[in-house]
């Protein structure tokens, strides 16, 4: 396998790794209320160890949520060769996935895929 081969199946395996903490995520938004001015959310970095939280309103949650594309991590959190930084406040950072990440990304979003009964 060759420099960007291997590149590219770092970028979708970080891809799959963070969807499945936005599918966490997504359970966790489905029983809070929105009386909770901020909500404990897991951060969606690559990051092996990483076992932290992240304090997003619902708002932010669902404005980030509208792009597949689209996740959230702690400052620090950022992998330059897989995440794009597309927003950056104080409590988190929204990245983006870049190159066959971005494709597997949308492809995992719990929102595109029909429910399952």
């Amino acid at each position: 396998m060759n420099q960007t081969q291997e590149l590219e199946a770092q970028r979708a395996r970080a891809a799959r790794n963070e969807s499945v903490f936005r599918e966490v995520n997504e359970r966790i938004e489905e029983f809070r209320s929105t009386a909770s001015a901020f909500v404990e959310f897991v951060c969606e970095c690559a990051l092996v160890r990483c076992a932290e939280y992240v304090s997003l309103t619902l708002e932010e949650y669902e404005r980030i949520r509208l792009d597949s594309n689209r996740f959230f991590v702690l400052p620090g959190h950022v992998l330059p060769h897989v995440d794009r930084v597309i927003e950056e406040t104080a409590r988190y950072v929204v990245v983006s996935k870049l190159g066959s990440g971005a494709s597997v990304a949308a492809e995992l979003d719990p929102r595109r895929r029909p429910k399952r009964r």
